[in-house]
């Protein structure tokens, strides 16, 4: 090295070297001292960074979260929790790889920088945290609009949710630790299929179920029929909807079978159907036919618990064994026993106005009749 070259080394000092607080903080650490590639006084730097602008980060979190979220709403703590942790980390990180850009890294820790280990945790923790706040809104608008079972099943998709973030965080980590990713993706797709073989029932049951509350068809409380069964929704599970009959029994059915087969909610009906059917004696007469049709006509009609359309009443056919009046008409209920109450009140009004016509009703069974027998010659 020539005297002319030597004679630059403090103007070159000079020039690269630290400013004068980050040089009097160097002498304070004996330079042999480093930990992941980055000497003591730089992790001092990056600390004392750090804890200056955690209140700052965290005041702007607040704002934040009082602005897009109002403290009275059920949801405030876990929003400001979101923009008051992961967020505030996030910040925290790239001013910290700021100052560590002005300070250098070596080698080593440059390689350990790329596997982005501490980002790949903030990563998952915001999408944790944004999931959590994204169930509880969800759950509350449920719980308002009455399904309880759609908000209970949001827990374990959530879940699910959060296992896949974990999943592609920890495949980015170890990419970037340079570990063969094509590789691990297919060892998990054997593994992923021969579990998803072994849980291809539950695994129905569960898209059964996200069925049942995606498109609210039943819920729990609904008076329903399914098949030959009739009773009502008691709870809608991950497997199973169980049903309590009439006769207090309770029957479990698996949701891949219940989601996929037509079932009736009675519950969902904004009125019950009332018709009878009558039948009167072959001895009525056409006039008192006409008083009797009349007659009910115009109690419906002026009944407060009956829709005023439609409503009908018409002689539909001549049975074997009686004259088939036939009534139609709905009640102002979705109750079921109220209904039982008004249809009780109509069926009296009706025996009312077919005995106030002379008319009877007919009995089942035949009536033979037979003409005179010619006389026998002597």
């Amino acid at each position: 090295m020539s005297n002319r070259s030597v004679a630059l080394i403090p103007a070159l000092y000079e020039e690269f070297s630290y400013p004068g607080p980050v040089e009097k903080i160097r002498t304070w650490f004996p330079g042999e001292i480093s930990f992941l590639g980055l000497e003591a006084f730089k992790w001092f730097i990056l600390l004392i960074i750090a804890l200056f602008c955690w209140p700052i980060y965290y005041l702007i979190g607040r704002l934040l979260t009082m602005l897009f979220c109002s403290p009275d709403k059920e949801i405030y703590p876990m929003v400001r929790q979101g923009l008051t942790g992961p967020l505030v980390a996030i910040g925290i990180l790239v001013t910290v790889g700021m100052a560590l850009d002005r300070l250098g890294a070596g080698i080593y820790a440059q390689q350990v920088m790329e596997a982005k280990t501490v980002w790949t945790v903030v990563f998952v923790w915001a999408c944790w945290s944004m999931l959590n706040i994204y169930k509880k809104h969800k759950q509350d608008r449920l719980f308002a609009d009455k399904r309880p079972g759609a908000a209970k099943l949001m827990g374990p998709l959530v879940t699910v949710a959060k296992l896949m973030v974990l999943s592609f965080g920890l495949l980015f980590w170890m990419n970037n630790m340079g570990v063969n990713i094509t590789t691990v993706l297919a060892g998990l797709g054997v593994g992923g299929l021969a579990i998803a073989l072994a849980l291809q029932k539950p695994l129905e049951d569960m898209m059964g179920a996200l069925t049942l509350f995606s498109q609210a068809s039943i819920r729990v409380g609904d008076f329903c029929r399914y098949g030959e069964i009739t009773g009502i929704v008691e709870d809608i599970g991950l497997r199973t909807t169980r049903l309590r009959t009439l006769t207090n029994t309770l029957v479990s059915i698996p949701n891949s079978r219940i989601a996929y087969v037509e079932i009736e909610n009675i519950s969902a009906r904004t009125k019950i159907r009332f018709w009878p059917t009558l039948r009167l004696r072959y001895d009525t007469t056409a006039d008192q036919l006409r008083t009797i049709s009349s007659g009910i006509r115009e109690a419906l009609e002026q009944h407060e618990n009956v829709h005023d359309d439609p409503i009908r009443v018409r002689l539909t056919d001549f049975a074997e064994d009686a004259i088939l009046l036939k009534l139609h008409c709905f009640l102002i209920t979705t109750n079921f026993p109220e209904s039982l109450e008004i249809a009780e009140e109509l069926n009296y009004l009706i025996l009312d106005i077919v005995h106030a016509a002379g008319a009877q009703f007919a009995l089942p069974g035949r009536t033979i009749y037979m003409d005179e027998a010619p006389a026998l010659a002597p």
